[in-house]
């Protein structure tokens, strides 16, 4: 099978293809995009760990697929790569957190990042799933640790153009908040395919 990671999009068949019914909110906006997220779960017998979102936060639906039935998959990293902003109607660039994604670049440039979140979603999908008020949601490999001095800095940059940004660090199948991180004292929490975790030192060296 293909690799498949916590927050990649995977664009599937059909609705029956999922392991569950749709909610009732989910009828009318699920098969026109027929893309699921990948949560940071375990498989189960075989099947993927997914996810289907709403225009509302509490439009969060968790069920399974079946890697035969997954048509395609857009990891936020490509998001980035392609500059998947760039092909947004022009009524959408408006969204603050779209309209910050190329200077977001910018200070991005020479990190290996993505971007997920109702942002990622609505880059991938052309389905309208970002509001003026959205968060920008973003996620970074990183190829060493970082203090929290320089977390800081690096947020302090990130959010400069009118809209919330935070980083997850991704580290194999765990991730962390770097904002959570440059403002820590003590433990953060670590989030695992399990339970979530509270480490004192979230870097895999």
């Amino acid at each position: 099978m293909v690799e498949i990671n916590p927050h990649d999009l995977l664009k599937i068949n059909t609705v029956s293809a999922l392991s569950d019914g749709l909610p009732s909110w989910a009828n009318s906006i699920f098969p026109n995009s027929l893309t699921v997220v990948v949560r940071r779960s375990p498989m189960k017998a075989g099947l993927i760990p997914v996810g289907i979102r709403g225009m509302k936060r509490e439009h969060r639906f968790a069920t399974y697929v079946d890697p035969k039935d997954v048509l395609e998959i857009i990891t936020p990293y490509e998001l980035v790569e392609k500059k998947a902003w760039e092909s947004v109607a022009l009524e959408r660039q408006v969204l603050p957190a779209i309209e910050a994604l190329p200077k977001i670049n910018e200070v991005l440039q020479d990190y290996h990042w993505g971007i997920s979140g109702s942002v990622g979603f609505e880059l991938a999908t052309k389905t309208p799933s970002a509001k003026m008020t959205s968060d920008l949601d973003l996620v970074w490999i990183p190829k060493h640790s970082i203090n929290k001095q320089k977390a800081k800095e690096l947020l302090k940059r990130l959010n400069q153009f009118g809209v919330h940004a935070d980083l997850q660090v991704i580290q194999g199948n765990n991730g962390f908040s770097l904002e959570e991180y440059a403002n820590s004292t003590s433990t953060i929490m670590m989030k695992t395919l399990g339970d979530p975790i509270l480490v004192k030192t979230p870097w895999l060296e």
